[in-house]
């Protein structure tokens, strides 16, 4: 599948807990592919870049994480994490493995519409 600019990657260890997400992305209409390993969402991305990665869960190793960030600069890719409500874990920029932002569940049509939109545009503006 062929995908534009402002498609999204989900990244999860657990895989059913993307589905509401990708059904709110979906009703968005915005395109999502879902990998549920940093070497899958690679791939993904060398093949074609998303304008945005949501990252779900903790337990991604620091050294991984710090491919998938040289490989997001490199794209001009959003790299954000998710989050529950009751677990946001806001670090100190210093401790800060490389997101650019964090998103805490639940969330609502009209900001993951927002965050797709900045990343889309993020994504063109330094590519040009």
């Amino acid at each position: 599948m062929i995908f534009d600019s402002s498609y999204v990657l989900l990244l999860s260890q657990w895989l059913d807990e993307l589905h509401g997400l990708e059904s709110l992305l979906e009703r968005l209409k915005f395109e999502v592919q879902i990998a549920n390993s940093i070497e899958h969402a690679i791939s993904w991305v060398r093949q074609t870049p998303p304008c945005l990665i949501i990252l779900h869960g903790n337990d991604w190793s620091e050294p991984l994480l710090q491919r998938l960030r040289a490989i997001a600069d490199a794209e001009s890719i959003t790299l954000v994490i998710l989050t529950d409500c009751h677990m946001p874990r806001w670090l100190y920029q210093d401790q800060n493995p490389g997101f650019d932002g964090f998103l805490v569940k639940p969330l609502s049509s009209d900001i993951l519409s927002s965050l797709v939109q900045s990343a889309s545009a993020r994504q063109r503006c330094l590519a040009s």
